[in-house]
């Protein structure tokens, strides 16, 4: 079984369908699983659509196995419904605005399974697999200090807030997001590499958003979307772009980043076609 990880897609569709495509050609072969570190949603016009294809393929045991974590903006989404839909919510001014408009379209059924089907997303996960020698962690924002509890987005508590909001430099909120006892893979804050991810040693957490939110928004420069492969003490990371393409292949071992060599990104690069 190979395991992929993907953050903050932000309805980019160009970025979902080639990863998706890749995946799907990649699993014809040997099995593989996609886990989805929140934020599918918000900003890009077709969140909607990839919301209902990501529930689609989970409810239905469509192609690739997936699991779909919640981001902060899955949380605000469901706060705003709690709250009826207010257009004095954050959500609302946070990149909620296509999203709800793409939502009013659906029948009531469709609406209800929705918010039903987010209101159940996972907060973390921790995998078998170790980095650093420590286990593990994907969230979308902080390691959790209990990783015993089955926290779900319905839960909507102020543990959930931190593990889907905290940001590194953010005075608001704690600024560690690692745990010294795990590896913690997160997204939430744009990563300006063109690799499209970021090592924090202090944290021992890989940050993973390529910037789609940025680039749905129209800052073109943040056109890199990394998809991990994980791997015990080892990451194989792909960065994708809009046109189709992987931009880049590299490996992450001992806190140290590797470019792959160009026949074997070229190898990879077959998967992307159909």
């Amino acid at each position: 079984m190979r395991k992929f990880v993907v953050s903050d897609l932000h309805g980019n569709i160009n970025i979902y369908n080639s990863i998706m495509n890749f995946l799907g050609n990649l699993n014809d072969l040997e099995e593989v699983e996609l886990y989805i570190n929140g934020d599918l949603i918000d900003r890009g016009k077709y969140s909607i659509y990839m919301l209902k294809d990501i529930k689609n393929r989970i409810e239905n045991n469509i192609g690739f196995k997936i699991h779909y974590l919640a981001g902060n903006h899955e949380l605000m989404m469901y706060q705003a419904y709690l709250k009826k839909w207010s257009k004095f919510c954050r959500w609302f001014y946070n990149g909620g605005k296509n999203t709800l408009n793409e939502f009013n379209k659906l029948s009531n059924t469709e609406k209800e399974s929705i918010i039903k089907f987010i209101s159940n997303l996972k907060i973390f996960h921790k995998f078998e697999e170790t980095m650093n020698n420590k286990p593990i962690v994907l969230v979308h924002a902080k390691c959790p200090k209990n990783l015993n509890l089955d926290l779900r987005l319905k839960d909507n508590n102020r543990i959930i807030s931190k593990l889907l909001w905290t940001r590194r430099d953010d005075s608001i909120f704690l600024k560690n997001i690692g745990n010294k006892s795990y590896f913690t893979i997160i997204g939430h804050t744009p990563v300006l590499e063109k690799c499209g991810y970021e090592y924090y040693k202090r944290d021992n957490a890989l940050n993973i958003d390529g910037g789609c939110s940025a680039y749905v928004c129209g800052s073109k420069n943040y056109n890199h979307v990394p998809l991990v492969e994980i791997d015990n003490e080892k990451l194989t990371i792909f960065t994708f772009n809009n046109s189709n393409s992987i931009t880049m292949g590299s490996y992450f071992e001992n806190g140290e980043s590797v470019k792959m060599s160009s026949k074997t990104l070229d190898e990879y690069k077959k998967y992307l076609k159909k």
